[in-house]
């Protein structure tokens, strides 16, 4: 901690609506001996007053939103060119754009520094380089498993109705084919039919009655999957594993940062996240990461997941007492499962891994503002904003 008489080393001006991480920020610098300033929100022109205040040595521009992250670091590089200036972004198109215009910017990654921290304890945990398609596969989307069961039903109907005819009309197995499929989709019966045994034709009229069904689920069930976004598939990278997976709860932008990075570790992912409509689903398609859409606290919607075959839990949302629910769910339906938390609030952090031992625990707040407040004092020290290659954003 740092005394009365101890020099400060760095005066930061702590500017976004990171809320408590801003405050972990400016609590780390004073430990170590710094001053840290947080002002939240407020007019250009307020923001730029306390910016043209002489006493700071570094600027720090920290937000859950790009767009206003992007804008105070505007307004930081206009008002103060003097001063090392550092910004939290997630999108790499705007950190691209954003060097082309204040080059001497570095940008905080700190969505990429947590998730390399949480994948480095799923690893820890159990989490193993393995196929995704040696994992097995799990249906997730109600639609899809409409599909694939009408499908399925369909196409033993179909058998069932070539065997029959084959038997009864002794058609060869083309004949047989081409007859029954037109029965199936009751175009037309085949030739003889009337003449067959009342066993083929009861057995025929259930066959018929039976596609006529399962079309209409069919039907209906595609017409809902084409409906709405595909964000798991029945083949390819979108298919959800099912087993020997990380079950991810929280797709934000570190739960989309930790799947990637476990994507790149060759260990396969599940996503679960509560809001369809979050920026992150959008991009899962593209990275190819399978994500359902529903409560991570709901337990039924873990065990669609594979709770009970999966390698680990990582609850990784922005709601620090819903990781710890979703940990107790998970650990209810499967005692002993392997958990991963990620919990933002030091106390909260503490209490939990003190009273109920969940797991891996990772303090993202605690994390982001050590490696900030030593990268601002060392820079103060050395009075070069040179710090960016160990913190910026992957290019």
């Amino acid at each position: 901690m740092a005394t009365s008489s101890s020099p400060v080393t760095a005066q930061v001006l702590i500017l976004g609506d990171a809320g408590d991480l801003g405050e972990a920020l400016a609590r780390r610098l004073t430990q170590l001996g710094a001053r840290g300033a947080v002002e939240y929100g407020g007019a250009d022109s307020a923001v730029a007053a306390r910016l043209a205040e002489p006493e700071w040595t570094a600027v720090v521009v920290l937000s859950h939103d790009d767009a206003l992250a992007l804008r105070l670091t505007l307004l930081a590089a206009q008002v103060r060119p003097d001063l090392p200036l550092w910004a939290s972004l997630f999108d790499r198109t705007i950190v691209h754009q954003l060097h082309e215009i204040v080059p001497f910017v570095n940008v905080i990654a700190t969505s990429d520094l947590v998730a390399r921290e949480l994948a480095d304890l799923c690893e820890e945990v159990g989490a193993r380089q393995n196929s995704s398609w040696s994992s097995g596969l799990r249906l997730v989307d109600d639609a899809l498993r409409l599909m694939t069961w009408a499908g399925t039903l369909l196409l033993a109907t179909l058998v069932l109705q070539i065997v029959i005819t084959i038997i009864a009309l002794h058609y060869n197995f083309v004949d047989a084919l081409y007859f029954s499929t037109r029965a199936i989709a009751t175009v037309a019966d085949a030739p003889g039919s009337s003449l067959a045994p009342d066993w083929f034709k009861l057995i025929s009229t259930v066959m018929t009655v039976t596609s006529v069904i399962m079309v209409a689920v069919f039907t209906a069930a595609m017409v809902r999957r084409l409906s709405r976004p595909r964000l798991t598939t029945l083949f390819g990278p979108l298919h959800v594993p099912a087993r020997k997976h990380v079950l991810l709860v929280g797709f934000g932008q570190i739960g989309f940062r930790l799947a990637q990075e476990l994507r790149k570790r060759g260990i396969p992912v599940a996503a679960l996240e509560k809001d369809a409509n979050a920026p992150c689903v959008r991009l899962a398609r593209r990275a190819g990461i399978p994500v359902a859409v529903g409560r991570g606290d709901d337990r039924e919607m873990l065990e669609l997941l594979g709770l009970r075959t999966c390698a680990l839990v990582a609850a990784v949302t922005s709601d620090d007492l819903a990781n710890v629910s979703i940990g107790l769910a998970a650990n209810d339906v499967r005692p002993g499962v392997p958990l991963v938390l990620r919990l933002g609030d030091g106390n909260v952090a503490a209490e939990t891994d003190s009273l109920l031992h969940l797991g891996k625990i990772c303090d993202a707040h605690a994390l982001i503002a050590e490696r900030l407040a030593k990268g601002l004092i060392a820079v103060s020290k050395s009075s070069s904003p040179g710090l960016s290659g160990r913190l910026s954003a992957s290019s």
